[in-house]
């Protein structure tokens, strides 16, 4: 196994929060806050006011739609109006981002923040009217959403109808073939074959029974509206046969490759999906990972500050698929090691950037002179097994020659120990893979 030196940063970050200042028991108020339940506020200065009333209005504020016919640049639909409905802003977008807003509040505040030219107001009903100058995705669900303004002019009633678009005719039967001609520890090679009939394909892999979850958690974010939308936009887009290798991928792990593709006309045709996996890491006895620790010097961190910095070495043994680390400060390592080991030992909710390392690392992290701290490590085996977690404690030396700045003292109320540089999620999409979400490097208890 090759011996990799990383860089690590820190990664804690500091929060930051909006002062309220409590005002005095004898101070008047000046001010006049109105907060909604998604715990939004419209201020008002006090002496600016002229008079506060309330109303009421009885019965619901909607403007309930009907969808009656469906195409992909525009929607035939009815809208009736309830009595107290004045008049309703509209607004169409995909299902999936629909499906995250969780109450009529959130609703009016999403429709409010896109764009006028996206939301007409309207002030009529329509029994078979036609919503047109949108454009659609064929076989893709979205839903309409209006917002009813009663005679006051406020907001009140939110109403929805979800739709799917009709699927593509397709031009003959377009398909790619796929073929794995190569794996190793940490990439796959996939030849792909199109037929006639395919004008562009495009090519995509992530973990095997990740996909939906992501499809979920982008598709509003990005505007998916199908999963063929999503393997274009992430994907590698390709005409005639080629060959693609994916790298920098994890040992023993199955992945799906996606193929989405287009007939001649740019439809596309159901996508389809291939499973490969790369070779098998580790053994089935005992996974464990030994650490060493290098030299103590006088190191460059952020902004040029020479700061104290320890080197760290981790040894995972050949039983090991892979492995996680983590140093702390003995003060907090001691105070709920147990929590600590359980979150060490812990697989990620979804595919994340640097949660695992496999191969033998050199880091270094920035510790003050004189500081008691615990590194810790444990791996998993070719069967999924933890083994039992190593413990080094140790203390800085009292002195690190030409270290003088009192600023880095500051930085020894640090709980968990941050790397120089922590590997960098590429920012953005890298085509053809499956984004993952960065991951700390670091466990912070509360």
């Amino acid at each position: 196994m090759k011996k990799i030196a990383l860089l690590f940063a820190s990664l804690l970050t500091a929060a930051a929060g909006f002062a309220q200042t409590e005002p005095a028991e004898d101070a008047v108020p000046n001010r006049i806050l109105v907060t909604n339940t998604a715990g939004n506020y419209t201020g008002f200065v006090i002496d600016y006011l002229d008079q506060i009333s309330f109303a009421r209005v009885d019965g619901d504020v909607l403007a309930k739609v009907e969808i009656n016919e469906v195409y992909l640049d525009s929607v035939k639909m009815s809208v009736t109006r309830t009595p107290e409905c004045m008049y309703y802003k509209l607004a169409v977008i995909p299902t999936l981002t629909a499906n995250q807003i969780t109450n009529d509040v959130s609703a009016i505040r999403y429709i409010n923040s896109l764009p006028s030219g996206q939301v007409p107001v309207l002030n009529e009903d329509f029994s078979n009217g036609v919503l047109s100058g949108i454009k659609l995705n064929p076989e893709s669900e979205y839903t309409i959403y209006t917002i009813g303004v009663d005679n006051y002019g406020v907001e009140s009633g939110v109403f929805r109808a979800d739709f799917a678009t009709p699927a593509p005719e397709i031009t003959g039967n377009p398909h790619v073939d796929v073929e794995c001609v190569g794996a190793t520890l940490d990439s796959f090679t996939m030849k792909f074959t199109p037929n006639n009939d395919v004008q562009f394909y495009y090519i995509l892999a992530g973990e095997t029974g990740t996909m939906q979850q992501q499809y979920e958690m982008f598709a509003p974010m990005f505007g998916f509206s199908n999963f063929s939308d999503m393997i274009k936009s992430w994907g590698i887009p390709y005409t005639g046969q080629q060959e693609y290798t994916w790298k920098d991928m994890a040992p023993n792990t199955e992945y799906e490759v996606f193929v989405a593709m287009t007939d001649v006309n740019g439809y596309f045709a159901p996508y389809e999906t291939f499973n490969v996996s790369t070779l098998a890491l580790g053994g089935h006895g005992e996974a464990l990972v030994e650490i060493e620790l290098g030299d103590y010097f006088l190191g460059e961190w952020e902004n040029k500050e020479m700061l104290p910095t320890q080197e760290v070495i981790f040894y995972p043994n050949e039983e090991s698929s892979c492995y996680r680390y983590a140093l702390y400060t003995a003060t907090d390592y001691d105070a709920n090691p147990d929590a600590i080991k359980d979150q060490l030992c812990s697989d990620p909710p979804m595919p994340m950037a640097y949660w695992f390392f496999y191969d033998p690392m050199m880091s270094e992290f920035q510790i003050p002179t004189s500081t008691e701290v615990v590194a810790i490590a444990a791996a998993k085996n070719i069967d999924g097994k933890w083994g039992a977690v190593t413990e080094l404690r140790f203390t800085t030396p009292d002195e690190c020659e030409g270290y003088v700045s009192p600023a880095a003292k500051a930085k020894s109320a640090r709980k968990a120990i941050a790397p120089r540089k922590a590997p960098k999620a590429q920012s953005g999409v890298t085509r053809g893979v499956m984004p993952q979400l960065p991951q700390p490097l670091k466990v912070e208890l509360k």
